[in-house]
């Protein structure tokens, strides 16, 4: 029920006909469905040294 509620919301906000929701060209994309907090915390970390 909850990620179709999601998956609705998503739709509807990327179809909608003013200001579309649209990821960013340099937008990083996780998927922390399989991470601790830490592990999540610790990833976006070296994602951002990387960047600076």
């Amino acid at each position: 029920m909850i990620l179709e509620n999601v998956q609705q919301r998503d739709y509807i906000d990327t179809h909608r006909e003013d200001s579309p929701l649209v990821k960013a060209f340099d937008a990083v994309e996780i998927d922390n469905s399989a991470l601790s907090k830490k592990e999540q915390f610790e990833l976006v970390m070296k994602l951002v040294k990387e960047k600076i």
